[in-house]
């Protein structure tokens, strides 16, 4: 059964049995992500909230969007969403880095 890590309004995050893998759930978007490319999601989002924030006029408008995987695919988000995006991708991460320091060591 998947682990849950974090959920909010407009969806969740959870990790494989075998915590290879995570899945987020967010809107109508499904992803399968590994490990390395939640970080990076993690600093893409954060980086078109930080950039785009002062400029956008109607935090609702999906006028923001992030490469899907083929050239002929985007994500479609308002800054709104971006935001909640973020909280589930930053809390993930923050959770899987604190059960990393909690783990045993082995040899101890």
């Amino acid at each position: 059964m998947s682990r849950c890590l974090h959920h909010n309004p407009l969806g969740g995050i959870a990790q494989c049995p075998g915590g290879c893998c995570l899945h987020l759930y967010f809107g109508n978007v499904g992803l399968r992500l590994l490990p390395h490319e939640l970080r990076q999601w993690c600093g893409i989002v954060a980086e078109l909230c930080t950039y785009n924030a002062p400029h956008i006029v109607d935090a609702e408008e999906r006028c923001l969007s992030i490469p899907g995987p083929t050239s002929d695919v985007v994500f479609l988000f308002s800054l709104e969403e971006l935001h909640w995006l973020h909280d589930l991708l930053l809390s993930a991460s923050l959770l899987l880095e604190a059960d990393a320091l909690l783990a045993p060591k082995a040899g101890f």
